[in-house]
């Protein structure tokens, strides 16, 4: 027997940390490398400057794309613009503000901001040329585009931007556009509003309340507030009530301070229903986006409706969010069947085209099982003019004539969501009240002259619908559609909506 000392064998080199750390350290390389190629060698152009922590091209152009997705309605702007500064005729700069970001480690933005463009250039086509009904072609419309970035974080560069352009002869008269209704656009808009001549605006898809303003004058928009859109959908809700015994209403909100969208449509449901004498659940079930842990929220969301067994959920929240709460209810052990109602964010709820496909068809699956029925307060649809008074049904298939002669295809896919027509909408009713200031003289227009020509804008008809401004720049009484989202990806129409 060996009276020799005994020695453990060496313990086995653990490898996986050290793979972890290798995999980690290339990551990081591998996105710095993507960072410090895009801020060092990529070019933003003439006008535009790296700004924020994306490195976002932001400014004002005429011709930057910002985004792959955006090159052909750029290049139809940019050839517009040519045609403008070549005609010898008066010209006069409309901006279109939008939250655009090329950063690749970001979602895609789920605005169709290309179709909106679309709509804007179709616009500015009309107005340029008086054989296509702009009411004239003196002066001549000039479009740029305003990029201020992922959630319009920087509001602040372009807002100084756009006020400088009212005075350096770039002949910036009007703003319009705007994207989402974040805390960053209400500064973008409190800037325009507030300068020392003020900027007037036209917003085209923001809804939420707190953008407009009884006091200050200067922000007008086409597109119908969070506040119209939620008694029209709790007028729907009170004729259920009526009509079903029992029929059960809950709400869904989310708790995001940062966003004013969600915030003013939950404010709105609840002084509307009391209004209305809506019967809504006391118990309300809350998340909040933006935040770790939104997935296990929605599991418990999802619980506490299969709980209750509401008939009915109104969901103040955004679209993107939506699919989080659908996803939940398709488990298995829920699939409780309820109609969710919301705001015009809904469209949100689909994945962007840049999304892969199996991620599609795999929600598109959860969305089948889930019981869960969408209807939501479309701001422009298709269907929609043919059930308004003349001439609103012509004024929208012109609309679709000149898009298939300057886009292609086909039909009306392209205009279901209601982006290029809420583009073109906000377009148009600057334009014809920059035709108002010129009068039939052809005066010299600004952004003062074409600020008191909207002022005193008795009614425009637009391709979504007739328009006629309020004292606080909000339209009066426009009508909208009550929409049904398909997990096939189909808008269908239910019936119009009336404040």
């Amino acid at each position: 027997m060996s009276t020799g000392t005994f020695e453990l064998p060496p313990a086995p080199r653990r490898r996986w940390p050290w793979i972890v750390v290798v995999l980690a350290v290339v990551a990081g390389l591998v996105f710095g490398g993507i960072s410090l190629y895009r801020h060092v060698f990529v070019s933003c152009g003439s006008g535009l400057k790296k700004t924020g922590p994306h490195d976002e091209c932001i400014g004002v152009s005429g011709s930057k794309a910002f985004d792959s997705s955006l090159k052909t309605v750029m290049r139809q702007i940019s050839d517009e613009n040519k045609a403008v500064a070549k005609s010898g005729k008066k010209s006069v700069t409309v901006a279109y503000v939008e939250p655009i970001t090329d950063d690749p480690t970001e979602v895609a933005f789920k605005y169709d901001i290309r179709e909106e463009l679309e709509g804007a250039y179709l616009a500015q086509r009309q107005l340029n040329d008086a054989a296509l009904g702009g009411h004239g072609d003196n002066p001549q419309i000039r479009l740029v585009v305003a990029n201020v970035g992922l959630k319009s974080q920087q509001w602040k560069p372009v807002a100084d931007k756009l006020i400088s352009m009212t005075k350096d002869g770039s002949h910036l008269v009007a703003v319009a556009g705007f994207g989402q209704s974040r805390e960053g656009t209400l500064s973008l808009v409190d800037a325009l509003r507030d300068a020392k001549v003020p900027v007037p605006m036209m917003g085209a898809t923001v809804t939420a309340d707190e953008l407009a303003s009884k006091d200050k004058v200067g922000f007008f928009r086409s597109a119908v507030p969070n506040s119209d859109q939620v008694g029209a959908m709790v007028k729907y809700l009170k004729g259920k009530q009526k009509s079903e015994a029992g029929y059960q209403v809950m709400v869904i909100r989310d708790r995001s301070n940062g966003d004013i969208y969600n915030t003013s449509l939950y404010q709105d449901f609840l002084s509307s229903a009391r209004t209305q004498k809506l019967s809504v659940l006391s118990s309300e079930a809350q998340y909040l986006s933006g935040s770790d842990g939104v997935s296990n929220a929605f599991s418990s969301v999802a619980d506490q409706v299969c709980g209750k067994k509401p008939d009915a959920v109104f969901f103040a929240g955004r679209g993107e969010n939506l699919r989080g709460f659908i996803t939940a209810m398709s488990a298995p052990d829920r699939r409780c069947p309820v109609t969710l109602l919301t705001g015009d964010d809904a469209v949100g709820v689909y994945y962007d085209q840049s999304t892969s496909q199996t991620v599609r068809t795999r929600f598109a699956s959860d969305w089948k099982v889930s019981g869960v029925r969408v209807l939501y307060s479309a701001l422009a649809h298709p269907a929609l003019p043919a059930k308004l008074p003349p001439p609103g049904d012509r004024f929208y298939q012109d609309l679709l004539e000149q898009y298939h002669s300057r886009f292609g295809g086909t039909g009306d896919a392209e205009f279901q969501d209601g982006q290029a027509i809420l583009g073109h909408d906000a377009v148009w009713t600057l334009g014809l009240a920059i035709r108002n200031a010129a009068g039939p003289d052809g005066a010299p227009v600004t952004a003062g002259s074409t600020m008191n020509a909207l002022v005193s804008l008795s009614s425009v008809e637009g391709a979504g619908g007739p328009i006629q401004f309020g004292p606080n720049g909000d339209p009066q009484n426009k009508p909208m559609s009550l929409v049904e989202l398909t997990p096939d990806e189909k808008y269908t129409f239910q019936q119009v909506l009336r404040p």
